[in-house]
């Protein structure tokens, strides 16, 4: 028996992190059984566990020895600034015993105040600082040294570096959150940077999201949306035989940065003549610094995944364009930035401009709109030189470069950089068609470029938010994808914190970039019953309230956490009743306020038409109810899995009552609405509008139809999008479905694979046939909503769906979905729980199929294929298809052989 993948808060070891409502999951492999007999976590401040502070079999006996492996919140009380081991041991129903490595975790700052002040540069807020403070070490405080401990936030953005070395391997610290509210510190263990004698910790600061030019409020142009000065705390703890404490205050010194401009779209301007001022710096050169008032923000240990550098990309091609100009191209849109070696002479200006594709041949970036994207670095001659930006990021495939020659021997100086937030990859999904593996590519990739601390939009554009409609559609197939709640507990943080000040509603962007904007231009609030574009209280946007927390409960069987985001599941709902009760006549429908509908849906107009309405050809009124119905029913079920039987009650009455509204209103029969759309009959599938099968399968039927009369093709938008294969596939019309993933021509998602796309994009149509852009006013190339279909190859294609009764993995119903068109499918996803597989392959000419799948140590599973099957074998044992349809499948690998009985 082999335990791995052993975390704490969804980390390996991690340092800094939040403490409350802790949790610690393994993974057992290699076992001799297939489910657990006995085990038991113990954590202690001593690797040799010689006093334990939490026992499980001595502190937990309601668990009965039997702890959820994928997900153990245990009530144990830890400090922070504090190192803790812990191990597990595990036994089995075969007798075999394992044992885990010892793993670590420790808090953020120690108990008590911060002895540090919020320190600034005395000289004025538009130049970049670096702040200094110089400290020496003893041998004797080195042989000593047992922990040493950097505690440090920087607003707008900060990178430190301890006697001239990086310290950590995060960027964009300290990250974006609402900075009205609380701004996350960051802890390093400086131990092996330090020296005896002398040390020099410098500080430096950029921008970022805190004062930079942010948001597309006033044509994107407005800054300082959350402060005006650039600003740091800082405690540096020496812990040996005594303890020493380092802090900002006023002996800090101030020197003027290198970096002389920043921001998250215009990019950095580097100046290295000025690294001399740092190296070595004269009286004039140092200023002091100010002790300041603190942000309003409290400062709080990490709770999101940090930022760090990955794949790291070299040029493709080098192309000389038409126009002359100087390209390197990445062979891959990515989110980061670039980094080159040079060896030039002082005051040589290199420059680089980032762009998504290419238009007649040459560089372009028309549809990043006012975003200049840009690096300039100004050399100082003296040798070759490595340089990169600090305080920003680009989202790129192509990138022009002026001010220097480059030629295919200097060609592999140049870097690009993949920057996204820590997260392990769990899911992989392929087919026998290498296209559809492209797009399923593409989905990855778009999601790993948006999942920068927040989930964006976009990376590239004068907008880069955190669009809650987005994330809402994505939050599934992002979780098959990727470890996502720890991801998602902060971008929920924040939209629970905004709530509170907007009567629940749930904002259009997280952190709420718009309601700052919108008091900084002194405009009053938004009538939230109003239909006019503003800031928050739209249905599917703010439905990510609820979605998002109930998504990944299903993924991670996360309790703690469902609970945690279980207020703003609660907010949401009671506004969208408040809207009904106060402004729609107690109707029990959602008739009032602004809502997107079917955003960028094509029934209307068309893609082409310049977005005369975006909100698509579904009455939007009835998107918003469905969803107003869905979301009270998430929250009844959360209220039950939490212990809240009366509000879970609640909620159910209420949820039962706007179905009966929308029935009432929009169902004309069975299996028929008034709206004739195919988002309309999609959500009307999936949310169980119509109150019978039959229903439900003439609709299913209708809902083919009207793909039919599209030419087999989609006419959906974001919100019909992430529902139309489902649909189709539960109704019975999985060859429809199957249909719209491999067109190829316009609308559809191959259509952009065709094109070169290695993305997923904002609209159907970005680029025309002819490679054109079709648009610059919204139209990015790296947009990852549409890449929601993968959550469907996943779960229907190759079966691997999760369940309410089996949440984090415990117990899967595989029921995969064959095609012959696509030959041969097959998926895996790591749950909490392990490793499930799934997958198969059919020869048409026989009928014949085989599926296999996997069931990890501990979990089970049923197997319930599409179509009915003989001549059905399981590891080479005959049996029945009713055998084969009531089987509880445990721990192991299976391969089933039929033949198609229809």
């Amino acid at each position: 028996m082999k335990i791995r993948g052993m975390k704490t808060c969804y980390q390996i070891n991690p340092l800094g992190i939040d403490l409350a409502d802790l949790t610690f999951s393994w993974q057992v492999e290699e076992a001799r059984g297939i489910r657990q007999a006995h085990s038991r976590l113990v954590i202690a401040e001593n690797p040799d566990f010689a006093d334990l502070l939490f026992d499980s079999d001595r502190d937990d006996q309601d668990k009965k020895g039997i702890l959820p492996s994928g997900c153990y919140t245990p009530a144990v009380k830890v400090q922070p600034g504090v190192s803790y081991y812990w191990k597990v041991t595990v036994s089995d129903d075969a007798g075999d015993v394992g044992e885990s490595p010892v793993q670590t975790f420790e808090g953020g700052h120690p108990a008590g105040a911060w002895s540090g002040c919020w320190i600034a540069p005395s000289f004025t807020h538009e130049l970049h600082p670096v702040m200094r403070k110089t400290f020496s070490v003893t041998k004797e405080e080195l042989q000593s040294l047992r922990r040493a401990r950097l505690y440090i936030c920087g607003l707008g953005l900060y990178e430190a570096y301890l006697n001239g070395k990086k310290i950590g391997d995060q960027y964009l610290t300290p990250y974006f959150t609402d900075y009205r509210y609380w701004v996350q510190y960051q802890t390093y263990d400086i131990a092996p940077l330090l020296v005896e004698g002398e040390n020099t910790l410098d500080v430096a600061l950029g921008n970022g999201w805190y004062k930079g030019r942010f948001g597309y409020l006033a044509n994107a142009q407005m800054q300082e949306y959350y402060g005006d000065t650039f600003k740091m705390i800082a405690d540096l703890d020496l812990v040996g035989e005594k303890t020493r404490r380092i802090c900002s205050d006023g002996s800090w010194v101030c020197l003027k940065s290198p970096v002389i401009s920043s921001g998250i779209y215009d990019g950095e301007m580097l100046d290295l003549r000025k690294e001399a001022s740092l190296l070595h710096p004269t009286d004039r050169d140092v200023s002091g610094v100010e002790t300041v008032t603190p942000p309003m923000a409290q400062l709080h240990a990490m709770v999101g995944v940090p930022v760090t550098s990955h794949e790291i990309l070299k040029p493709s091609a080098l192309i000389h364009t038409p126009k002359g100009e100087t390209v390197l191209d990445f062979g891959q849109e990515v989110t980061g930035w670039v980094e080159f070696s040079a060896d030039l002479p002082a005051e040589t200006r290199v420059t680089l401009e980032c762009g998504e594709v290419l238009q007649e041949g040459n560089f372009y970036r028309d549809n990043l709109r006012t975003a200049t994207a840009a690096f300039t670095c100004i050399f100082a001659g003296g040798g070759k030189r490595s340089v990169r930006p600090h305080f920003t990021f680009y989202g790129f495939r192509y990138v022009r470069v002026t001010g220097m020659e480059v030629t295919e021997e200097n060609l592999g100086d140049f870097s690009a950089v993949c920057l996204y937030s820590n997260l392990e990859e769990t899911g992989k999904v392929t087919t026998d068609i290498p296209k559809v593996n492209r797009l399923i590519a593409n989905t990855k990739w778009s999601q790993k470029d948006n999942f920068l601390d927040i989930p964006t939009d976009c990376p590239q554009r004068d907008e880069r938010l955190g669009w809650t409609g987005d994330a809402e559609i994505f939050a599934d197939t992002a979780s098959c994808h990727m470890e996502t709640p720890r991801f998602f507990r902060k971008y929920l943080r924040d939209m629970n914190l905004e709530q509170r000040e907007k009567d629940g509603a749930v904002p259009y962007v997280v952190p709420d970039v718009l309601t700052v904007g919108r008091e900084k231009l002194q405009e009053p609030p938004f009538a939230p019953q109003k239909d006019q574009w503003g800031e928050a209280g739209a249905a599917v946007w703010g439905d990510a309230a609820t979605i998002i927390p109930w998504t990944l409960y299903l993924h991670y069987g996360n309790r703690k956490h469902l609970a945690e985001a279980y207020d703003g599941m609660r907010q949401w709902v009671d506004f969208i009743r408040s809207m009904d009760d106060t402004f729609c006549g107690g109707s029990r429908l959602w008739t009032c306020g602004f809502h997107f509908g079917d955003w960028l849906s094509l029934d209307v107009e068309g893609d082409t038409a310049g977005m005369n309405n975006r909100e698509g050809g579904t009455d939007k009124h009835f998107v918003a109810s469905v969803f107003y119905h869905y979301s009270a029913e998430l929250v009844s079920k959360a209220a039950a899995v939490l212990g809240k039987p009366e509000e879970a009650e609640e909620y159910a009455t209420l949820s039962r009552e706007v179905l009966a509204a929308v029935r009432k209103k929009y169902v004309t029969g069975e299996g028929s609405l008034t709206i004739d759309t195919q988002t309309a009959y999609a959500l009307a599938i999936c949310f169980d509008l119509f109150d019978t099968e039959e229903g439900n399968l003439r609709a299913g039927d209708h809902l083919a139809e009207l793909v039919h009369e599209w030419n087999d093709h989609l006419s959906t938008g974001f919100v019909g999008t992430a529902y139309l294969c489902r649909a189709l596939t539960k109704t019975g019309h999985q060859r429809e479905a199957v249909t719209l993933l491999l067109n190829e021509d316009y609308p559809s998602w191959l259509y952009e694979v065709n094109l070169g796309a290695t993305t997923i994009w904002e609209r159907w149509n970005s680029l025309l046939e002819d490679g054109r852009i079709s648009g610059t006013g919204m139209n990015s190339l790296n947009h990852y909503a549409y890449g929601c279909v993968c959550g469907w190859i996943y779960e229907d294609i190759c079966g691997l769906g999760v369940t309410e009764e089996g949440v984090g993995g415990s117990f899967i119903r595989i029921s995969p979905h064959t095609d012959e068109r696509l030959v041969r499918a097959s998926a895996s996803i790591r749950f909490p729980k392990g490793l499930f597989t799934s997958g198969w392959e059919v020869a048409a000419k026989d009928k014949t199929v085989i599926y296999r799948f996997a069931v990890p140590f501990d979990a089970e599973a049923a197997f319930l294929p599409d179509r009915k099957l003989k001549n059905l074998t399981c590891n080479g044992e005959p049996l029945t298809e009713e055998m084969l349809r009531s089987r509880i499948f445990t721990a192991g690998t299976y391969e089933i052989r039929g033949q198609f009985a229809d």
